[in-house]
């Protein structure tokens, strides 16, 4: 769908840049990537699953996607250390599907399983020594995989801070009633020595 498009545009990893996709297969977002950076730099494309780390490398060879390497194992188990010069990281990580599909997951407790494995996979991504953006994208429609799941990483480390991500395109996430209470006390705080 064209809405899979975006995270890779707004990712925009200049050419030259080693990127990581952390939940790459099937790999239309990988190739995408390898396209935006004009065939030069570097992606490596994490998949832990076999069936689907086989399908990842098929899709790059059959798009001709040859500045990107696929490893079969889990994104959590990359040491950032052995990828110090990562600069961009993608994470479209398993989720609800709530989205897209006809069957998504609704069970309040699968949902927050989903939403927990997104953090941890996030925080992760923090630690990598050169990281400079990371774009984090479900097809979701729940509050619980995407503002609260942002906001309790933000919350959780002092590093990163959120950026307007496509500036073109109108439409937005939403602030969550928290969100906007912060938003209230610091706009409380400002007026005070």
């Amino acid at each position: 769908q064209k809405a899979s498009c975006f995270p890779a545009v707004a990712l925009a990893p200049p050419p030259g840049a080693h990127v990581i996709d952390g939940c790459a297969a099937p790999g239309n977002k990988t190739c995408h990537i390898a396209a935006l950076m004009g065939g030069r730099g570097s992606v490596v494309a994490f998949e832990q699953d076999a069936r689907r780390h086989q399908l990842l490398k098929e899709q790059m060879a059959l798009k001709g996607a040859t500045t990107v390497t696929t490893v079969h194992g889990s994104f959590l188990d990359a040491d950032p250390k052995d990828y110090a010069a990562v600069t961009h990281i993608l994470l479209d990580p398993s989720c609800s599907s709530s989205g897209m599909s006809t069957s998504p997951v609704r069970d309040p407790a699968g949902i927050a399983a989903l939403a927990a494995a997104q953090k941890t996979l996030l925080l992760h991504a923090m630690t990598f020594p050169s990281v400079r953006a990371i774009v984090y994208s479900t097809c979701s429609v729940y509050d619980e995989e995407n503002e609260m799941v942002v906001r309790d990483v933000l919350r959780a480390q002092s590093r990163f801070t959120l950026e307007i991500a496509l500036p073109f395109w109108p439409r937005r996430g939403k602030l969550l009633a928290t969100d906007e209470d912060d938003d209230d006390d610091a706009d409380d705080d400002e007026g005070h020595d």
